[in-house]
């Protein structure tokens, strides 16, 4: 297969060597700027180390030492930094640029175009290719919005999310790569050599470093009597769904009068009726019957949160009475969303919680993004689909890799004084999963307003949990960790896998928001999906979304590949990580929350949901944290 080339100009040397002063660090050094903490060699042995105060310039008390690209990782990428910033001031670079610090790592930024909205950014920081023991620099690409102006179409088509006619940019990879080679054609010139004197120079290449490129097996999704295939929507209508729901159903539908003629209109969409090309139907998908003998009517009175609870109180009496049956409220709101995961309106969130915190179903419709015909028609597949799995419905698996795997995606969601930014409040969760994407349930770990304490209860509610016999059948639990994620809570997770002998234990962090990119030798520019490529020992980039074989074609913006890292936190010895990246792969094809919902691992994508959930429900007087633990995902 052929290579992938990454985004990373890379450094022509292998090995290089520069001038740093340093002197051996102090307890009671007090912290300097321009002074940096690393650990040297103390003499030839490159083994035998200790800890430095490290300086670019001159210092009293500092001895003159001669630094090797391969001492220390981090002292070279900063000086690479300051020389590329010296090379550009030196030549009078084409473009502004200044220094900015992202995450825990500083970049170059340029101002490639400016406009209202804000201004298109071409970003250059050091970085060492440890797969190939090679340094260089990642370049990238993002759109910088004005804080004082709203997030709009014009904005998503100035960051290349849409193209200009604000459809959905299936040219997102080749129109990424032009503007980075813009960049390069009027700037390289002035960073082709890096100079800290005549006689030490530092080259870096015009093209994309490549790496070779491998494939993960494809997503098969398992249904009805173990039917497989490898289409969601498909593999429901034709086999049906895995599990259908038992009881029968009562179908509440809960609007104002106003939406009366719209209701209609949802039903007859639910139903099968107005468009069974797209949806053929609530009981031809799922095996679920949904007629005029069940379904009822509630009228929604007024929008204050009294009037809210009288829903709640109704629908609640009508599950009470009909306890042989399953109830959902579908709930109609009128609310300006112009963009996919915008907030929610409060009453969304308060009738939300209280039919949540009463273990009842509800489904919301947002009228105005579904009440054009269109919308409706593309859209109801969907809303039946979260209908189903809130109501207890397995609609698929998928065929896991790793077989007996419970699968815990660990969130948090902290509360902060606005004004201070201070953490006032500290909230974990974890997501229970197996390895076949079957959702179990969802546990709060901690809810405490000191650190020590959340570290502690993180700690053993986690033990607690893994002890349990619910889990007493799984071999292995694999941890799925955000980006975000502290290490003070990666501690505290470390210290409470190693009280289970029982288990065998994999960490993995999944970084959805990362620097890494990677273009194709296709005429898109775009790798296969499930291509992934090393970036280090334990360190990969996996493609979740791209090219089909055979169906060459892009119809869409495609995401960004994914950045997985192993953590060392009790790994079996000898353990295949090539299966783990399978599973994470294979979760994102396992999300309830659409036949076409983003393509990212649900252990990550629903600790994801939750924290929005739990910021907004914080606001809610007489809010429960505990009342969200379900066995049902009503975060759909």
């Amino acid at each position: 297969m052929a290579n992938i080339r990454l985004n990373i100009l890379p450094v022509s040397e292998s090995k290089f060597s520069f001038i740093v002063f340093r002197r051996l660090k102090q307890e009671n050094d007090d912290k300097e700027e321009n002074v940096y903490q690393y650990h040297l060699p103390i003499q030839t042995d490159l083994k035998e180390r200790n800890l430095y105060l490290v300086s670019f310039s001159p210092k009293d008390g500092f001895e003159e030492y001669l630094a090797y690209s391969n001492y220390a990782i981090g002292l070279t990428k900063r000086f690479l930094l300051k020389i590329l910033f010296g090379s550009l001031t030196n030549n009078k670079c084409s473009f502004l640029f200044e220094v900015k610090r992202r995450f825990s790592e500083e970049q170059i930024e340029f101002t490639l175009y400016e406009f209202q909205q804000g201004k298109q950014v071409i970003s250059l920081s050091p970085f060492y290719l440890e797969e190939q023991k090679r340094f260089g620099f990642i370049v990238d690409f993002r759109f910088s919005k004005n804080k004082d102006l709203p997030f709009n179409k014009e904005v998503q088509v100035l960051s290349l999310s849409l193209d200009k006619q604000g459809r959905s940019n299936k040219n997102y990879y080749s129109d990424k790569f032009k503007l980075i080679n813009v960049f390069l054609e009027k700037v390289y010139d002035e960073i082709q050599t890096l100079s800290e004197n005549e006689n030490n120079q530092i080259h870096i290449e015009r093209n994309l470093i490549e790496t070779p490129v491998f494939q993960l097996s494809k997503k098969e999704y398992i249904f009805s009597n173990k039917s497989t295939a490898n289409s969601q929507f498909q593999g429901i209508r034709n086999y049906g769904p895995l599990q259908k729901i038992e009881k029968e159903v009562i179908f509440a539908f809960i609007f104002e009068d106003r939406f009366k003629s719209f209701a209609n209109e949802l039903y007859l969409s639910l139903t099968g009726k107005s468009n069974p090309g797209t949806f053929p139907g609530f009981e031809q998908m799922f095996g679920v019957v949904l007629n005029t003998n069940n379904v009822k009517q509630i009228k929604v009175e007024g929008l204050s949160n009294e009037n809210l609870l009288k829903v709640v109180d109704t629908v609640k009496e009508l599950q009470q009475s009909e306890s042989n049956k399953k109830v959902i409220g579908i709930y109609i709101e009128d609310y300006a969303i112009d963009i996919e995961d915008l907030p929610a309106s409060n009453r969304y969130y308060f009738l939300k919680y209280n039919f949540i915190k009463n273990n009842l179903a509800l489904q919301v419709v947002n009228y105005r993004k579904l009440s054009e015909r269109n919308s409706l028609k593309w859209s109801t597949s969907n809303v039946a689909l979260a209908m189903f799995a809130k109501m207890g419905g397995i609609p698929w698996v998928v065929k896991p890799s790793n077989n007996n795997c419970l699968i815990l995606g660990v969130g948090s969601s902290h509360k902060r004084d606005e004004k201070t930014g201070t953490i006032t409040k500290y909230f974990a969760y974890t997501v229970c999963l197996d390895s076949s994407g079957l959702y179990k349930t969802l546990e709060v770990l901690a809810d405490e307003t000191s650190e020590t304490n959340y570290l502690e209860n993180l700690k053993n509610n986690l033990v607690k949990m893994l002890r349990d016999g619910r889990m007493e059948n799984y071999k292995t639990c694999v941890l799925h960790l955000p980006f975000k994620i502290k290490q003070k809570e990666i501690t505290a997770i470390s210290e409470a896998i190693q009280q289970i002998n029982n288990i065998d234990f994999v960490a993995i962090k999944v970084n959805l928001d990362n620097k890494y990119f990677g273009y194709s030798f296709h005429n898109t520019l775009v790798p296969y999906e499930s291509s992934f490529v090393k970036l280090s020992r334990n360190e990969y980039l996996v493609w979740f979304e791209g090219l089909l074989y055979g169906k060459e074609v892009v119809d869409k913006r495609l995401a960004n590949p994914v950045h997985i890292q192993f953590l060392n936190l009790g790994n079996p010895k000898g353990f295949d990580e090539r299966k783990y990246l399978q599973d994470v792969l294979n979760l994102s094809g396992a999300n309830w929350r659409g036949f076409n919902a983003k393509s990212i691992p649900i252990s990550i994508y629903y600790s994801q949901i939750i924290a929005k959930y739990t910021e907004a429900f914080e606001k809610i007087e007489g809010y429960e944290e505990n009342s969200i633990s379900n066995d049902k995902p009503w975060f759909l």
